[in-house]
């Protein structure tokens, strides 16, 4: 399936820079779903140095959680011809983590997907990225999904639950225990589900696996009761019908489960894209989190009071037994429950492909856009770049370089000196300013 994640990305960058009023330039991953810091890459084709100094840059983090000792200690090794030049006269800046490249700002802005988050905390501390939140999976699974608003779904339910289960590696180790818990509950004649023994990410099994956290280590052999999946890496942009159809209600298994961060990614969208209603593994508060976004949940159906155990193991196993009560239910008031829990899930699939549900997730970004470009543009002095290049131009290798440069990408003598101009003359703005 095609994933033009781009076309978001140049949505976004439009509207950041009728926010900002100028140009602005977007890092985003290349090819998508890439953790390689060297696939960090320019949005659109940059003409000049000059062009790439003198505009704000947003770095994209959105798609994935954020990881900020991975990237503190993975820097980018893509030295220019001008880079090897600094570091041979010592006057080279190592690349700092996603900030790698500053032009005149002294910071960058970090778009972000995720809330109540230690690796945040940890980029502010660094103040140099000015983190910028939006729910970005919202906007992206509208589009992914967006067949599934004329979709006639008509059920003829096989299975009770319905539950996705392909990759177990990182922050997905509670999967396996997940799938160790529906065989110890005998709840697998429930479920449509699977569970690979091997994980594609990282070639190994997972009795040969190292554990994060050794409590998500399975106890029962999974293979002997669960078939492997089929789907691979691309299916959660999509959606089956025929899943849908044959199953009653969806247990959602998200990216992070034993983690302190919200962060719902399309997983959690999806069944609402379907008018399915849904249990949600995810970090403690994932359903409040979702109905502060105008969402219905089923708490008036069934017990969802395991969004708020703070303990994931224990929250996993309130999920277990909120499972087995659902099972459990008689002919007559299953029927009852899923028509009242029906009644939400279609609810939420109209409101999920409203306009207004899309202007307001497009209004938080405008907005959080907005509090971060003027918080960039009182943290800029300026003079900073303009007393580094007044010192670099006293080193003669410099100076040749600037001389002789014929590429359009790095410095020339030209470049720079129109750079400084630029500078001298907000700094001479910013003092009238401050004088008036």
């Amino acid at each position: 399936m095609n994933i033009p994640l781009d076309r978001l990305y140049h949505y976004i960058c439009d509207i950041a820079q009728e926010v900002y009023g100028g140009p602005i330039i977007i890092y985003r991953f290349w090819p998508h779903g890439s953790k390689n810091i060297n696939n960090l890459n320019f949005l659109r084709v940059i003409d000049t140095w000059y062009e790439k100094l003198i505009s704000p840059l947003v770095w994209c983090n959105d798609q994935e959680p954020l990881d900020y000792e991975f990237y503190k200690t993975y820097l980018n090794q893509h030295l220019s011809e001008f880079n090897h030049l600094l570091k041979s006269v010592g006057k080279y800046s190592p690349p700092t983590n996603l900030n790698y490249h500053r032009g005149i700002f002294e910071k960058g802005l970090l778009l972000h997907s995720e809330k109540r988050s230690n690796n945040l905390k940890k980029y502010q501390l660094d103040n140099e990225l000015i983190p910028v939140y939006y729910w970005s999976h919202a906007v992206i699974a509208r589009d992914w999904f967006r067949y599934a608003e004329h979709e006639t779904f008509q059920k003829n339910t096989k299975k009770t639950f319905l539950i996705y289960n392909r990759a177990w590696s990182g922050t997905r180790e509670y999967r396996l225990r997940f799938s160790d818990l529906l065989i110890e509950h005998n709840l697998i004649d429930q479920c449509q589900t699977s569970n690979n023994p091997i994980d594609l990410e990282l070639n190994i099994h997972y009795a040969n696996h190292k554990f994060t956290n050794p409590q998500w280590k399975p106890i029962h052999v999974l293979e002997d009761f669960l078939q492997p999946t089929t789907a691979d890496a691309t299916s959660s942009a999509d959606f089956n019908t025929n899943d849908y159809n044959s199953t009653d209600i969806e247990v959602v298994l998200e990216t992070l489960f034993d983690d302190n961060r919200l962060h719902l990614t399309e997983k959690s969208l999806r069944p609402i894209a379907c008018g399915q209603p849904f249990i949600l593994a995810g970090t403690q508060g994932s359903l409040e989190y979702i109905r502060g976004y105008g969402f219905k949940t089923f708490n008036t159906v069934w017990d969802e009071s395991y969004d708020q155990i703070a303990d994931p193991e224990k929250r996993l196993i309130a999920i277990i037994d909120l499972m087995q009560q659902v099972a459990a239910w008689d002919q007559s008031t299953k029927k009852n429950k899923l028509l009242q829990a029906q009644e939400i899930a279609d609810y939420n699939h109209q409101w999920f492909f409203s306009q207004d549900f899309f202007n307001l997730i497009i209004n938080e970004l405008k907005t959080n856009l907005k509090l971060a470009f003027e918080e960039l543009d009182q943290c800029n002095n300026y003079k900073p770049w303009v007393d580094r290049w007044t010192q670099l131009l006293s080193y003669p290798e410099i100076v040749e370089f600037l001389n002789t440069n014929q590429n359009p990408h790095l410095p020339n003598n030209d470049m720079v000196n129109q750079l400084l101009l630029l500078l001298q003359n907000k700094l001479a703005e910013v003092a009238n300013k401050n004088e008036s």
